[in-house]
């Protein structure tokens, strides 16, 4: 065992000192350096702009919540403060004048993969009366949706195959342009083993610059480190790089010459990260339609049909989804009672969830068929696992508008048994208000971990069939 370790040891020295002396590793540094100190700072900025938002919107509802709570002890005597205690005591003022909202914020990964963090909305306003359209609605790029940004996974994804193959291309045939390989071939039940360490030592290298790249990227934004999701990025990571070996492998045991080499792996790199992606997006990419101002002018056509509903129609309506607020004042109407309002909002509410459900069905199956599809890519597999650990993935977004709804529903529950008890907002309600507690998808680490053990599984493929096939080039050349 001893001995073995000391022949390994050896091995790598003699790599190291020849790929210094090649100036391979100096290379890499200065590739590496600025183009990570770019994909970091790129995806730093969107994460702390977004972090800005989250922290502006939550600091202006809570001052508007504590405004309102002290407007509870004006002076009613005066116009001016009976008009202030009005706004505040009132729950269809109050819930206008609170501005609550439901918020995605950065995840510790966020910084590394911007994934749709730059596209999608990542918080929504909160209210009784909802609105399809919220402010500073953005409009999808679906070509930077499928090309991505230069962030951190984007470097990995297709700069660190580059190096890995620029590293590796020649470890075979170096030695046979050299004359070294025929003395190796005496040695045959070794050769093997030797290019598989000498390997697995850029294997190393490039890893061990990786882990420290994304280690820098999560502690830029986050004072507790997230172990989680550090350990599921380098392992994806890992994974990744273990395919473009085994990839490399594939290649080099066929025992051509350099120049053959490098044109094979290239002709590889150009299909697997730019052809079979583009190809995809080609043969199944369908132009997305925008419903944004489709759905707000049918919610206004919604709400003017709604509106000429008669009151009373209107209001059964309303009770028979919520019998338990039908009670002595259920059709009262006056100018002090809110209920019409309320229910008319609900109904509106109803009428334009339905026509969101159908959308929000044909997205999840779009969604599904596009997960599957991705185990025939590998490369935008590892996207999507990169995107998935930063929680800036469709499918993490599709789960924040989830919890928006359901947060959006005990809103409205809060305020409706004050509305339609004809209860004053007090004090206590105020310190009593939901809380949005926001949370990531918890069904993303399983899907980490199937990713993880499906490329390992082709690298595993992968360096089998390479091992197969140099063992019989050997065979033939003796």
């Amino acid at each position: 065992m001893l001995l073995w370790c000391k022949i390994i040891r050896n091995l790598w020295l003699q790599e190291w000192r020849q790929l210094w002396r090649t100036a391979l590793l100096p290379a890499i540094v200065t590739v590496l350096l600025p183009t990570a100190t770019a994909a970091l700072y790129y995806g730093h900025s969107v994460a702390v702009k977004q972090q800005a938002t989250v922290d502006s919107l939550q600091r202006h509802y809570e001052q508007q919540r504590f405004t309102l709570r002290h407007q509870l002890q004006a002076d009613t005597s005066t116009p001016p403060g009976k008009a202030a205690y009005i706004a505040a005591s009132w729950p269809i003022v109050a819930d206008h004048r609170l501005h609550a909202s439901a918020w995605h914020p950065p995840a510790p990964g966020a910084v590394l993969s911007v994934g749709m963090s730059d596209l999608a909305k990542y918080f929504y306003p909160i209210a009784v009366k909802s609105s399809y359209a919220p402010t500073e609605e953005r409009i999808s790029n679906p070509l930077q949706l499928a090309t991505g940004n230069f962030d951190t996974a984007f470097l990995l994804i297709y700069l660190m195959p580059l190096l890995a193959i620029c590293i590796s291309y020649s470890l075979l045939s170096q030695e046979k342009e050299q004359g070294i390989l025929t003395l190796l071939l005496v040695q045959h039940g070794t050769l093997t083993g030797i290019l598989l360490l000498r390997l697995l030592l850029r294997y190393l290298i490039l890893l061990a610059v990786t882990i420290l790249i994304s280690t820098v990227g999560m502690v830029l934004v986050q004072q507790h480190f997230p172990w989680q999701e550090w350990v599921a990025w380098n392992g994806v990571t890992a994974a990744w790089l273990a395919l473009w070996m085994a990839i490399i492998w594939l290649v080099i045991v066929w025992n051509q010459t350099s120049t053959n080499n490098l044109v094979w792996l290239f002709s590889l790199w150009l299909l697997l990260l730019i052809v079979l992606p583009a190809g995809y997006r080609l043969t199944t990419y369908r132009p997305a339609v925008d419903d944004t101002a489709t759905n707000a002018s049918l919610q206004r056509e919604l709400e003017w049909d709604t509106w000429d509903l008669p009151k009373r129609q209107l209001l059964d309506s309303f009770y028979q989804t919520y019998p338990q607020y039908r009670n002595a004042q259920a059709y009262d109407t006056g100018i002090n009672s809110s209920r019409y309002a309320m229910a008319y909002y609900a109904l509106v509410d109803k009428r334009m969830q339905r026509v969101l459900a159908i959308q929000a069905a044909a997205r999840q199956l779009e969604q599904q068929q596009l997960t599957t599809s991705l185990l025939y890519n590998p490369a935008v597999y590892t996207q999507f696992l990169f995107n998935s650990i930063a929680h800036t993935d469709v499918a993490d977004y599709h789960y924040f508008r989830e919890q928006a709804q359901r947060f959006r529903y005990r809103w409205q529950q809060f305020f409706y048994q004050r509305h339609f008890n004809n209860k004053l907002l007090t004090d206590a309600d105020y310190a009593s208000l939901p809380v949005y507690q926001p949370a990531y998808d918890p069904g993303s680490p399983p899907r980490w971990r199937r990713g993880i053990t499906y490329l390992l599984t082709l690298t595993v493929i992968g360096f089998t069939t390479g091992v197969a096939i140099l063992k019989r080039k050997l065979k033939r050349s003796l």
